[in-house]
């Protein structure tokens, strides 16, 4: 019954998701160069090469992995019984009982990515080359993520699978979505300062985009039926 009710959750929130992401790369272009999206793709295609060519950093993510199940377990006040990384078996971390937040935040959060935020901030304020840097690496960094993750999707994790995949699906899209802005800031000259104008933007955009296949789709019944 619980994965039926989120399962019935999740839909809707998966349509939004698609209208958001097919708005989405149309509003990122417009803030980077030709330069600094080629930087992008090139740190894209980095991670690709290595995790499809050469060996996956299977270690280095379950740390990412483990650690924000430790987190969040912690902002939730839950006990923490064990945490350990194995070679063999993965990683593991026993707490008294979970939850949504605490199942899917490995990867719906790209730890990674987040750490960095911080030092780069500081240091790519005003200094082009940094922010290249920071970008090819930023882009590195949310590639694994997101290949891990998808992996961890199609093999069924059990966190997955607590809340249906359907539901920890459109979740984890939303938020992996929402990140992307905030986690592309710091490669801009303008850093954060026209973040909330890229949010409104973007919803608006997605808004829209939404009635014009609202209106197709009125449209197409109505032409089908008389």
């Amino acid at each position: 019954m619980r994965v039926f009710l989120y399962s019935a959750i999740g839909i809707p929130l998966l349509i939004a998701d698609a209208v958001l992401l097919w708005t989405l790369p149309g509003r990122m272009a417009d803030h980077f160069t030709t330069t600094q999206g080629l930087i992008l793709l090139f740190g894209a295609l980095a991670y690709v090469c290595l995790h499809l060519l050469l060996r996956k950093p299977e270690r280095m993510y379950l740390w990412a992995h483990e650690v924000t199940h430790l987190l969040v377990a912690k902002l939730f006040l839950r006990h923490v019984h064990g945490f350990h990384i194995t070679s063999r078996s993965g990683g593991k971390v026993v707490i008294d009982r979970t939850n949504v937040a605490i199942d899917l935040a490995p990867y719906a959060v790209p730890l990674y990515n987040v750490v960095a935020l911080l030092p780069v901030t500081l240091v790519a304020a005003g200094t082009p080359h940094a922010r290249k840097i920071y970008l090819g690496a930023a882009a590195f960094l949310f590639t694994m993520h997101l290949c891990f993750s998808a992996e961890g999707f199609i093999d069924g994790q059990p966190d997955v699978r607590r809340s249906g995949r359907i539901f920890s699906l459109a979740v984890v899209l939303l938020l992996l979505m929402l990140w992307t802005p905030i986690l592309a800031a710091p490669g801009t000259p303008g850093g954060y300062s026209g973040l909330s104008v890229f949010y409104r933007e973007w919803i608006a955009n997605g808004m829209e985009a939404a009635r014009g296949l609202a209106e197709r789709v009125r449209s197409l019944l109505s032409h089908r039926f008389l």
